[in-house]
Parts: structure tokens; C-alpha cells; sequence
């Protein structure tokens, strides 16, 4: 998003949250605290709104839209602490929900509304948000129950103990106690329409149970709601303007007020829906919320994800009183009429006709019938898909860089694509156990040393975010990257693979990048240097680390290499050819790895040069050279338990046809020796040349001319098919 439609946004928004929807009627009285980092003189603030009121939007400065997204979205969308069956006190425009007759209203629903936990993973702590709708059923996204389940509508896969809920997890609770903790046996049903899902769940006490309303959206537009969730940190969007208005706190029940706003058809996993939509602020971690309507305390709508400035997206418990197949296992407050809308949808789903469960509560009993429709629950399974994104909604909803979500939502028409809110990256870096040398039983390969020269143009990870003494190595999940500050891009990225422990974690749908905090932004690419025709190529590929003991791991572990670290710009025919970059790497995994059950080391890396061709494009505020080569050693023991290292070397010669680039360049593509590609890098690789068996025994020869490129280095070996590979 450029800065004059982000500009457009925040007017737009600012006139939907404004007294009587006008920006002259914006109270700029602002805290000291929030104030004290401008200047005394005029505050952003102040400028930025008057620019707004008079749509002089392309005078608007970067720092007057952050004085008001900052200042001014927290106080008519502010968000406050639940504890236990209250809340904090809100501002002004929102006392009224201060009373003692609202509070003990919604106060009551509080401790039926809970974070979903997944035990079994050791680096996500928790999926999202869910609540009580029926006896032992709790209602959360589909995108949610994804990452311990497969499959839609009542044949479901769960992965048993993968999932739990705890209602507390509160501001004032200790992150130990667990007093109010429940564990999910299945998955009652996952809608095959709508981002929705039911989880059974054992233990859970009937009388939490909410009241789910049948009023229409459009009956409800413009009434006051509450959207109750657990937000969380999202480290790809500005980190300063989430603290102000979360006041660093995360992940704990918060209650967020807002207001029911018009439907707008956004497309949600394959299909477009007519989803309600509301300007409460929300984060990554409200997927799953409840969205309660103040006036009557029902539950109106089930949130799902957003678009940043634009709004936010949620199911409606209207639609879902009209399925045949879900009206009558939850605890609506009446009745509507059925449709055959979503039948399709349904028999796609289950393969044949159902039975629809006959038996209904009657309207205001306060209890549910029990589950009549199959559930299928299987002890253990290991593949699911987990979409890679975190939103953030300031007074809307949110993300940057316009994500490609596996199920999320997407708006139709022109619009941005909206995100499925769901935490699925460890915002804690020191859980990140790195690289491991000793990775190979028979060989230790430490990671390339580097010269003083280069050492002084490489990022320093903040100390108190070092997972090792090593002030240069970023430490992720099973490998670790050096970043040449200057490039913006890694000397080098290291991985342990693991051909053996391979649980499937299912198709990647989309990507969503992440820029790591652990550095200077200045040190890293970000998404604006990528567009059409230039790949954000993965370094360390996301399938080398997407390994472990159990999904939960595979999947963090294959998560944590979309970060900007540990990516480089390339051609997308480079990146992606099956017999170029692409081609290379996955001979590697599924030859000498995945089918031999066997470990491997893979270092990979760019070949930086001096003479590399300047990039820059519109949406980039800085340049960058790009690199025209890139390396990869690989190191293995072989079945006679004798090490083996062997390194290639690939040139994209397509980027030079790409825009953004001003000069004419030749690209040399080769294949060197250890010892050749140390003298090209720079980096040491220690005793690996001890075991490069094809600088021992590989025939050497020169590549032949391609055209646009110059002759190959001597010392190399044409590789015309993989299996020419000396391994």
C-alpha cells in the first residue's frame, strides 16, 4: 500500500470512528505520555487531521500519520484488560459501557470466551481465540482448528492432545496456572463455506454457554459491539505504534470496542462470503473472537481476519442459524429460515447426503442438545496446513504487504487481500536453538568464518536477544543466518536437514515475509523490493528445515524461514525453474535425504560482488545491488560413513530482462570446487575441502556458452542432468 492510498484509508476510517462521522468533531486532547515524543510546538497530530479535513491527503507526513494512528485510534477504538467477569474502564466516546448494568452484562459472558492452547508444540504457544456455543462445543475459526486438524465439514482428522482451551490467561493470572483449563477430544464439524469451526470439548461448563443472536447484519448496522480475543505481537508491522496502543502487553483476554459496519463480499478460502463487517482494533490472535453485541449481550458474529484501514471481517450467527446442518447443535436465542445455500459445499465436503440432526433447544432454555452429527477423531495424524500470518488492525483490521493467505480472506473486486488473523510464529527469538555443527555424527561443520573486513559490514544481533556468544548469528529453527548489512542480504544461510523425521505439514497455500527485530530494518530487505517477476527466493528452502519430532515443530521450524534475512532477490524463472535453482535443491532433499532417510548440512548463499547491478524500484526508498550468483555447499556422510562435501554454484542470467535495472551486465554461471568457492566468498570452510570429492575425482570442464552469459571459470563440471552430480 503507497502512502497516498494508506493516506485515503486513514481519512476514510477516521470519518467512520469520528463523533456524528465527521473529522472536525475529533477531540485532539492527548495524554503527556503520548504527546512527549513530538514537538511542542505544533504535534502530528494536530497538522495531519487538519490536512485530512481540508483532503490535502498528499501533504500528509509519515509522522503525522503515525501521531494519528497512534493517538487518535486508541481513543475511539480502544482496547482494555479483562479480568476475570469485568473489564477495565474505557474512554470517552465508549463511558457508557463503563455502567454498572453493562459491565455486570457483558461481564458475565467473559469467562466463556478462552485461548485456544496447542500443548504439544514447543514454539507456538497458542492458535487463536474460542467460546462456548453449545453442551461441550466451542465454536473458533476454520483457519484455526487447522493447525491440529484436516479436512471440512463433519469427517475430520484430529490430531489427538493437540489442542486445549484455557479461559484465563488474564493480565492479573500467572502463565502457569491452569485453573481454568479444558482439553479438546474433537472436531465436532468444520464449515466447508465459512471460516468456522466446532470443537468438542471435554468438561466444559454448560452454564457459560452464549446465546448466539439470529438478527441479520443489516438489522444490527451501527450498534455498538465488543470483540473479546487475545491479541498478540505482530513484529511485521510497526512495532512502536502496536506497544503505544497495546501498551506492550500481549497475548492475554482483551476486551475491544467497535461498531457493526456494512457487508462487503470477501473471498475466505475458495469462497466469497457476504461477511458482516466491524471497526473494533484487532490483532493477530483475535481470530476466533466473539463479537458481542452491547444492547442485547448475544453473540452477533465469530471474527475471522481483516484489511488494514479497511475493515475487519467476521462470520455471521445470522447465516449460521440458517444452515440446516449447524443451526440445531448451538444455543441460538431463536429461529430462521433454513437454506440449501451451502449444500453444495456440504456434499463436496462429506462425499453423500446427510441426515441433519432433528432435535433443536428451545429458544432461551440456556442449554444445547448434544452433538448428533459424526465425529471423527483419529489418535495421531501429521499433515495439516498452517497459514503463515499474523494481522494487525488499528481501529480496522490489518496487515501490511498485501499477504497470500492458504485460507484467509480475500476481498473481491480490487481490494487488498484481508488476513486470517492466527498466530503461528513465536514472537520469543530466544527459543530458537540455531544451526547445529555437530549435526553429522562422523563430521563437524562449523558455520563459515568470516574476514575482519567482512566482519565489520556484517549486522550485530542485540545482546539480549543472542541465543549464542556469536554476536553475528541470527539463530532460527534449525539454522542460523550472517547478514551483510550493506547488501541488506546474508552472506550466507545454514541449515541441519533431516531426511528421516518428515511429518507432513501440508501444501504451502501463500507466503507472508517477517522482518527481523533482532537487527535494524536498514539491514534487511523488505517488501517493497520485491514485485511481479522477482521472487523473495528462499535462502535456506522452507522444506530443508521442516522437520521434527511432531507437525507442531515441522511446521514452527518451516515458518521460520520467512524472514527477509533469509531470502535474496531473484528471477522468478531462477528461483522457481525445475531445472535451475529449484531443480538443484529439491535433487538434494529427495534423492540424497528424504529417500536415504539421511542428515545433511546445506549452506547456501549469495556470490556478492562489487560489479553487481544496482536495483531499485518505486516502492523502494533505498537501493540495493543485486547478486547475479548464488552458492550451495552440501554436506553429507555417505553410506560407506565417509564425509562428503560438494559445492554448486548457479547464475541468474534471466534478472537482467527485469525492470529496475538500468545497466547491461553479463552473468557467469558455474560450478566451482570448495577451495575455488572459498577464494570467490571470502568465507572460510575449514576442513570441508578435506572431503570434497569432486575436486578429488570430478572430471573437470568449462560450461558451455549460454547465451547472454560469459564462458565458465575452469575448474568446473557441466551438470546437464542432476544424477551428473559427485556426491
Amino acid at each position: 500500500m503507497n502512502v497516498i492510498e494508506r493516506t485515503k484509508r486513514l481519512q476514510t476510517m477516521l470519518k467512520q470512528v469520528a463523533p456524528a462521522n465527521a473529522l472536525e468533531s475529533i477531540e485532539l486532547r492527548q495524554a503527556k505520555s503520548a504527546q512527549a515524543s513530538f514537538s511542542d510546538n505544533e504535534p502530528p497530530v494536530e497538522s495531519g487531521l487538519r490536512k485530512l479535513i481540508d483532503d490535502r491527503l498528499h501533504e500528509v507526513t509519515g509522522a503525522e500519520q503515525f501521531a494519528i494512528e497512534a493517538i487518535v485510534m486508541p481513543k475511539y477504538r480502544p482496547v482494555v484488560f479483562v479480568r476475570g467477569s469485568s473489564y477495565d474502564d474505557l474512554p470517552d466516546p465508549w463511558l457508557s459501557l463503563n455502567s454498572a448494568v453493562v459491565k455486570s452484562k457483558i461481564g458475565n459472558l467473559l469467562p466463556a470466551i478462552g485461548r485456544i492452547e496447542l500443548p504439544l508444540s514447543q514454539f507456538v504457544p497458542y492458535g487463536g481465540t474460542g467460546f462456548i456455543v453449545g453442551k461441550g462445543l466451542l465454536m473458533t475459526n476454520r483457519h484455526v482448528a487447522q493447525l491440529f486438524s484436516q479436512g471440512l465439514g463433519t469427517h475430520i482428522k484430529y490430531q489427538s492432545g493437540g489442542s486445549a482451551v484455557d479461559f484465563k490467561r488474564e493480565v492479573d493470572s500467572p502463565d502457569t496456572e491452569h485453573s481454568d483449563y479444558f482439553k479438546v477430544t474433537g472436531i465436532a464439524m468444520v464449515h466447508p463455506y465459512w471460516d468456522m469451526a466446532i470443537l468438542s470439548v471435554e468438561g466444559l461448563p454448560s452454564g457459560r454457554m452464549l446465546s448466539l443472536s439470529v438478527k441479520s447484519p443489516e438489522e444490527l448496522l451501527g450498534n455498538n459491539v465488543v470483540v473479546v480475543g487475545y491479541p498478540a505481537r505482530d513484529d511485521r508491522n510497526d512495532l512502536t505504534l502496536q506497544d503505544q496502543i497495546f501498551e506492550k502487553t500481549y497475548l492475554v483476554k482483551r476486551l475491544q470496542p467497535g461498531k457493526v459496519q456494512q457487508r462487503s463480499k470477501i473471498q475466505s478460502f475458495e469462497n466469497v462470503v457476504n461477511a458482516v463487517t466491524h471497526d473494533a482494533s484487532t490483532l493477530g490472535g483475535d481470530s476466533g473472537s466473539a463479537i458481542i453485541d452491547v444492547d442485547s449481550g448475544k453473540v452477533v458474529a465469530l471474527h475471522f481476519g481483516g484489511v488494514y484501514l479497511k475493515a475487519n471481517y467476521a462470520v455471521p450467527m445470522f447465516e449460521l442459524a440458517r444452515d440446516r446442518r449447524v443451526a440445531p447443535l448451538l444455543n441460538f436465542d431463536g429461529s430462521v429460515q433454513a437454506t440449501n445455500d451451502w449444500e453444495p459445499a456440504w456434499t463436496a465436503a462429506d462425499g453423500t447426503e446427510q441426515a441433519v440432526p432433528t432435535r433443536r433447544v428451545a429458544p432461551g432454555t440456556g442449554s444445547s442438545n448434544t452433538l448428533q452429527t459424526p465425529v471423527s477423531v483419529v489418535e495421531q495424524f501429521t499433515s495439516w496446513t498452517i497459514p503463515l500470518q499474523i494481522s494487525i488492525s488499528l481501529g480496522s483490521p490489518s496487515p501490511s504487504d498485501r499477504p497470500h493467505l492458504p485460507a484467509g480472506p480475500r476481498e473481491v473486486k480490487d481490494e487488498p487481500e484481508a488476513s486470517a488473523e492466527n498466530v503461528v510464529v513465536d514472537q520469543d527469538y530466544s527459543t530458537r536453538p540455531g544451526y547445529n555443527p555437530h549435526f553429522l555424527d562422523e563430521i563437524s561443520v562449523p558455520l563459515p568464518s568470516l574476514t575482519d573486513a567482512m566482519k565489520a559490514d556484517t549486522a550485530q544481533v542485540e545482546s539480549s536477544s543472542r541465543q549464542h556468544k556469536d554476536a553475528f548469528e541470527l539463530a532460527y529453527f534449525h539454522y542460523s543466518v550472517y547478514m551483510n548489512k550493506q547488501r541488506r542480504t546474508a552472506w550466507f544461510s545454514a541449515a541441519n536437514v533431516d531426511g528421516d523425521q518428515r511429518p507432513a505439514i501440508g501444501k504451502r497455500q501463500g507466503d507472508r515475509w517477517y522482518v527481523d527485530p533482532r537487527i535494524l530494518k536498514s539491514e534487511q530487505l523488505g517488501q517493497g523490493a520485491f514485485e511481479p517477476g522477482i521472487d523473495r527466493g528462499h535462502l535456506t528452502r522452507r522444506e530443508d528445515t521442516a522437520w521434527g519430532p511432531n507437525v507442531a515443530e515441522a511446521t514452527a521450524a518451516n515458518n521460520d524461514t520467512f524472514h527477509f534475512t533469509n531470502c535474496s532477490l531473484q528471477a522468478s524463472a531462477f528461483n522457481r525453474g525445475k531445472d535451475r535453482w529449484q531443480g538443484l535443491e529439491q535433487f538434494l532433499l529427495e534423492k540424497h535425504a528424504k529417500k536415504e532417510k539421511r542428515r545433511m548440512v546445506v549452506i547456501t548463499g549469495p556470490l556478492l560482488s562489487s560489479n553487481d547491478p544496482v536495483y531499485k524500484n518505486d516502492k523502494m526508498d533505498y537501493a540495493v545491488r543485486c547478486p547475479l550468483q548464488f552458492w550451495k555447499v552440501c554436506v553429507l556422510v555417505r553410506q560407506d560413513g565417509t564425509p562428503s562435501a560438494t559445492a554448486f554454484v548457479l547464475g541468474q542470467e534471466e534478472i537482467k530482462d527485469l525492470k529496475g535495472f538500468e545497466e547491461s551486465f553479463d552473468v557467469v554461471a558455474t560450478q566451482l570446487k570448495i577451495s575455488d568457492l572459498e577464494k570467490q566468498t571470502g568465507l572460510g570452510f575449514g576442513d570441508l575441502k578435506k572431503h570434497d570429492h569432486f575436486a578429488e575425482g570430478g572430471t573437470p570442464g568449462t560450461l558451455e556458452n549460454v547465451e547472454g552469459t560469459t564462458p565458465a571459470t575452469k575448474g568446473g563440471r557441466v551438470i546437464r542432468i542432476f544424477e551428473d552430480i559427485v556426491v
